[in-house]
């Protein structure tokens, strides 16, 4: 059984202003629910994703400046537990960014993982999206004045 999890926000900012912050990765911890994160945003590339009382290591399947970052991991076999995580990021008629936060799991553990993925209560994806927000909007605010 798969499991799909999206959030969506607007940016006010560039894609690739909201690219340089979101591939950032060794600033994770200052903004998002993230601890800490290791890596490049290169295909290929091995990421270290900390979350409270969680790491796991996703390889990075795309990586077009601007536009996407996807990355990927298994627990055990893809049979067991997969996911795949994508941020897509699309240019707005105003010239801000949507930003597209997707994530599936597939596998056999995802029936027992569902209830615990997102909640109404606590919305990981949201929380994500919302960092992301405050610093690129931060940092774009602070570099024009």
């Amino acid at each position: 059984m798969d499991a799909v999890l999206t959030a969506v926000i607007d940016i006010d900012a560039t894609p690739e202003a909201v690219w340089n912050v979101l591939t950032d990765f060794a600033t994770y911890g200052e903004w998002s629910n993230f601890t800490a994160a290791e890596g490049t945003a290169q295909v290929g590339s091995k990421l270290t994703m900390r979350m409270p009382g969680m790491t796991f290591r996703p390889t990075v399947t795309v990586a077009t400046p601007g536009q996407e970052l996807r990355w990927a991991g298994t627990l055990g076999t893809k049979r067991l537990f997969h996911g795949q995580h994508s941020f897509v990021l699309s240019l707005n008629h105003d010239g801000s960014t949507r930003l597209t936060n997707r994530e599936e799991f597939s596998g056999a553990l995802t029936t027992l993982t569902r209830r615990f993925l997102k909640t109404p209560k606590h919305d990981g994806y949201a929380a994500f999206n919302t960092g992301l927000k405050r610093r690129v909007e931060g940092l774009t605010e602070h570099r024009t004045r």
